[in-house]
């Protein structure tokens, strides 16, 4: 009796762990999502808006919600507040707060950290221009990942039922 529960009990964890992984995939996908709308807004606020960077960070908060809109805010009050530091090193800290727990990769992290290094001493057209490159660079790497989605979630889902079922045989 003990056995057949506890063989149960192993294989809906394997199954748990799959579905897990799975929806990191999604998650990642949206996460990415959500940083090219929020490049967008940016670009948008600079080039139309003509607004200097805090205003621009200020306006794309309000197109944004969550920790999005918690890092654009947190960003804007520390440029403003113009005590010496860098925007690369608000940029990244403010980021790195509020994206903390976010399924991006170091890579995927190191790229967005970088775009505040590329912007604020810049004029308007490179600032505009470095903005592009990175929302290309997003829109290539979500297209990237949508192809691989959905047999990434059907493996996980299959190896973590799998998992779950080699285990408890084993048990057994």
């Amino acid at each position: 009796m003990y056995r057949i529960v506890g063989c149960i009990l192993v294989v809906a964890a394997g199954a748990g762990l799959g579905v897990s992984e799975s929806i990191r995939v999604s998650e990642r996908i949206y996460t990415l999502e959500m940083l090219l709308r929020m490049v967008i807004c940016l670009k948008g606020e600079i080039r139309c808006g003509n607004a200097s960077l805090p205003d621009a960070f200020y306006g794309a908060a309000g197109r944004m919600n969550g920790k999005y809109r918690e890092f654009l805010i947190t960003a804007a009050d520390r440029m403003k507040a113009g005590k010496g530091e860098k925007l690369s090193q608000i940029c990244r800290e403010c980021a790195e707060n509020s994206l903390k727990k976010s399924c991006l990769t170091h890579g995927e992290k190191d790229a967005f950290f970088s775009v505040g290094e590329y912007l604020g001493y810049m004029d308007l057209e490179m600032q505009i221009k470095q903005l592009s490159l990175y929302e290309k660079n997003l829109e290539e790497e979500i297209s990237r990942l949508k192809e691989e989605a959905s047999g990434k979630k059907r493996l996980y889902r299959s190896l973590g039922i799998l998992g779950g079922l080699l285990l408890a045989v084993l048990l057994v």
